[in-house]
């Protein structure tokens, strides 16, 4: 049985907007100069043109036909298609789950858009660094009364990741899976060079790449440029004891001691140890892992059916080697919210709520897609065990964003920081400090 005190997390560090990425849509370059994927896309209000309906499964005329917005546009949106086409056939007759899909760089804008117009859907997915933003705006429902009536427990859910679903004293989410920074290692090219366990610090991260490099032609890691490189960064500052951001979120902490040494133990792997190219482009890193071109891969979970689908790729995931010496990785959530409606219908709250519960107890189809699951019971589960990827990226210690509305504002710049530090244009102290005027500058407007 799997131990509760695995999962032992901490809302005072900041997880980051690059959740954005974790449903198959990766940042682009534009969103990458201002620092990270932050939801807002074109805002053109067309949500015709940019969203794919679906009613999944075989169902007849429903009783009440619910609107769910989300932003699994990659395979992952075949994975929670079948869970709705599921639970579409048990409830049919009453119950119909219709989806709109769109891309996340999209999904804010219109989301608010659609809100404001009170033409808000029944129920959306909203990343956690979203929720207390939307719910200061008065934008989500509060859950508090409707969770009491559906057959969930809260003590079934990893309590931070639960607890960061709370604003004011009111509840505005309910988890549906947690998504961690993951080591994934290329198993042929480690036993080339004489090992067959992944590294669990720093400094073996180093040996073993510094030893597959004399044993093959490949490299010992490709460290990213652009995203996902604030996320490792983000990872390696609190294996080094440092903050993100302050609790209200309105003042840097990353410029620190802690936060130079942590982006320095990211740079000395390219241009001291030489155990990673220095200019891998956008997704080169991906691709060079995919190719069996490096030994080592950081990123996301969600990257797991992807390589699981490369030919010839001997691969397995491990916990992200501690780059300091304390516990930590990055780690978002997707979580389930009910928008504000012009018009409260308690039937389609009661129906809505009826539809999280059944998702929430089937999750176990949603981390087959790349996903850790949030609930203790499919966590613990012998079936979820034996998603050998998933469960080994969930021996990790979780670190989920801070409850503030201006987390993104201040940890924002830290994106185009840490690029400019790993092409080797600014040291980090420079960059560090840059960010964290940026990003207080940044939380001061949008506080007002």
């Amino acid at each position: 049985m799997m131990k509760k005190s695995r999962f032992l997390l901490s809302l005072g560090l900041g997880a980051g907007l690059l959740a954005l990425a974790a449903c198959g849509d990766q940042p682009t370059d534009e969103d990458q100069a201002g620092g990270e994927d932050n939801g807002n896309g074109n805002g053109d209000g067309e949500v015709e043109e940019q969203a794919e309906t679906d009613t999944p499964g075989d169902v007849g005329d429903a009783d009440i036909t619910l609107e769910f917005w989300n932003g699994f546009t990659g395979p992952d949106g075949e994975d929670i298609a079948q869970i709705i086409a599921a639970f579409n056939e048990e409830n049919e007759g009453e119950i119909a789950v219709r989806t709109q899909t769109m891309p996340w760089d999209n999904f804010y804008d219109q989301y608010r858009t659609v809100v404001t117009a009170g033409e808000a859907p029944d129920i959306a997915i909203m990343h956690l660094d979203q929720v207390a933003g939307y719910a200061r705006y008065d934008l989500l429902t509060p859950l508090d009364e409707l969770f009491e009536g559906v057959g969930l427990e809260e003590d079934d859910f990893i309590p931070e990741v639960w607890n960061a679903g709370v604003y004011e004293d009111s509840r505005y989410a309910i988890p549906l899976d947690v998504h961690p920074l993951t080591l994934f290692y290329n198993v042929d090219l480690l036993e080339e060079a004489g090992y067959s366990e992944p590294p669990e610090t720093y400094d073996e991260l180093v040996e073993m790449s510094l030893a597959v490099q004399d044993a093959t032609d490949s490299y010992g890691i490709a460290m990213p440029v652009y995203w996902p490189s604030n996320m490792i960064f983000y990872s390696s500052l609190v294996s080094h004891g440092g903050d993100t951001v302050s609790e209200d979120g309105m003042t840097a902490l990353y410029n620190s001691p802690e936060g130079e040494e942590a982006l320095q133990k990211m740079v000395d792997l390219v241009y001291e140890h030489e155990v990673s190219p220095s200019d891998v482009q956008q997704d080169g890193e991906v691709t060079l892992f995919r190719q069996g071109n490096s030994a080592f891969h950081l990123n996301g979970i969600w990257m797991t059916a992807g390589f699981e689908d490369q030919d010839g790729l001997n691969f397995a995931a491990a916990p992200v080697p501690s780059f300091g010496g304390e516990e930590g990785v990055w780690a978002g959530s997707h979580n389930f919210v009910l928008p504000v409606q012009q018009d409260e219908d308690p039937e389609r709250q009661e129906a809505a709520m009826k539809f999280i519960e059944y998702v929430s107890e089937n999750s176990l189809q949603w981390a087959k897609a790349g996903q850790v699951p949030a609930s203790y019971s499919v966590l613990e589960s012998d079936e979820f065990r034996e998603l050998e990827h998933q469960y080994n990226a969930s021996q990790q210690t979780f670190i989920f964003p801070p409850a503030t509305p201006f987390y993104a504002d201040t940890w924002g710049p830290t994106g185009p920081a840490v690029d400019e530090a790993m092409l080797g244009q600014l040291d980090p102290a420079e960059a560090l400090d840059r960010a964290a005027r940026e990003g207080e500058a940044n939380a001061e407007d949008a506080a007002q």
